[in-house]
């Protein structure tokens, strides 16, 4: 009797341990998930807003003169010397360059000959054909006779015509090569800084092909393309927001919309003057900013943490009265200063989760808190 008892008790005392154990586990159980409900829950929220009347148009581009030129020789020869230096600042009037004339000599000897040539090969044709008009007048029949005049009337007056073309057009090249032997030398247009050399001393410069390239210093601007859609909403007078690399913070004015769009990339361009009283910038230097234009459609802002992506999807958390969540798929217009433009799938004073929305799915009931 006294080991049925004992197996007894040791059964009981197994049984009080594991309903113990039990009870123990469920009792965690709850909290743990309580504990997980209670993160899931408390979300951060703002309210959309109506977007401005005007929108931010994104804009770049490089500092540059608004006076600006190519400097082309009027001949072609050896560059003997290269007098400037690129970043220089010149004078108007100042040389800048020098061409060997030598070869001017040669064109010049070349475009007489020819000329010459032509001028005999006229003479020449003028006594050929008034011969062959002449013949034609002693032929015996009437009829035959007043068609071979008229025939050799037009003949002489074409080839007379075609020589005398080529005679001016000879003439012509021979003018060109005297003046070019008067202008060996490049000199400045007008007072600026030397911005590229495109050829080296020793070299050789071809007629009408630029050699230097310069630009003003003191009226400066950048060229930048804007889509041809949004380049409608952009007028003369309309103010640019720029800051440089280094965060300086500048204003501009546009001065120049071109009248049409490239046709492959769709941009127009624009011309941005830019009002550097403080002399912040040098060519070549790199701005970018906004034009603020006029809003094409109705939007409304949030912040720009509050749009996640699922799938590929643009995606947005909003709450209904009682603070049920629901995932919005939206569009965005624009994008600036931290704050996005949707244009569909928010409407203005909405609840938006801004914080917290990773773990949300539909349907969820959340404790929003509203953000300062």
């Amino acid at each position: 009797m006294q080991k049925i008892s004992l197996k007894q008790k040791l059964s009981g005392l197994g049984i009080f341990i594991l309903l113990t154990l039990m009870a123990f586990s469920f009792a965690k159980i709850p909290n743990d998930t309580n504990q997980e409900t209670k993160t899931i829950k408390s979300v951060k929220i703002t309210l959309a807003k109506k977007a401005d009347k005007n929108m931010p148009l994104e804009i770049s581009g490089f500092v540059r003169g608004e006076e600006r030129a190519d400097i082309a020789p009027m001949m072609s020869g050896t560059i003997l010397r290269l007098l400037k230096h690129e970043g220089e600042y010149v004078k108007k009037g100042d040389v800048l360059a020098t061409i060997d004339a030598n070869h001017s000599e040669t064109q010049i000897a070349v475009a007489k000959a020819n000329v010459d040539t032509l001028q005999k090969t006229l003479t020449a044709s003028e006594k050929y054909y008034q011969q062959l008009v002449s013949q034609s007048k002693e032929a015996t029949s009437s009829d035959a006779t007043a068609e071979a005049i008229q025939s050799a009337k037009r003949s002489r007056d074409l080839q007379i015509q075609v020589a005398k073309n080529q005679l001016i057009t000879a003439q012509g090249a021979l003018n060109i090569a005297q003046t070019s032997k008067k202008n060996s030398t490049l000199v400045a247009p007008f007072s600026g800084v030397i911005t590229a050399l495109h050829g080296r001393e020793g070299g050789f410069a071809n007629f009408s092909m630029p050699l230097v390239s310069m630009s003003t210093q003191k009226n400066k601007e950048i060229e930048t393309f804007i889509s041809a859609t949004r380049g409608r909403a952009v007028t003369v007078g309309t103010t640019a927001l720029l800051q440089t690399e280094m965060g300086q913070p500048l204003s501009g004015v546009v001065t120049v919309i071109s009248a049409g769009s490239d046709s492959q990339s769709l941009k127009t361009l624009v011309r941005i003057h830019l009002n550097d009283t403080d002399t912040l910038l040098s060519l070549g230097d790199f701005l970018h900013g906004h034009l603020m234009i006029p809003r094409l459609q109705d939007a409304v802002s949030v912040p720009r943490n509050a749009l996640i992506s699922r799938g590929g999807d643009k995606i947005i958390f909003t709450l209904n009265e009682d603070n049920t969540v629901k995932e919005q798929p939206v569009s965005i217009s624009s994008e600036y200063d931290g704050m996005l433009d949707i244009t569909t799938g928010i409407a203005e004073n909405q609840k938006i989760v801004i914080e917290g929305q990773h773990s949300l799915v539909n349907g969820l009931v959340v404790k929003p808190y509203e953000s300062n």
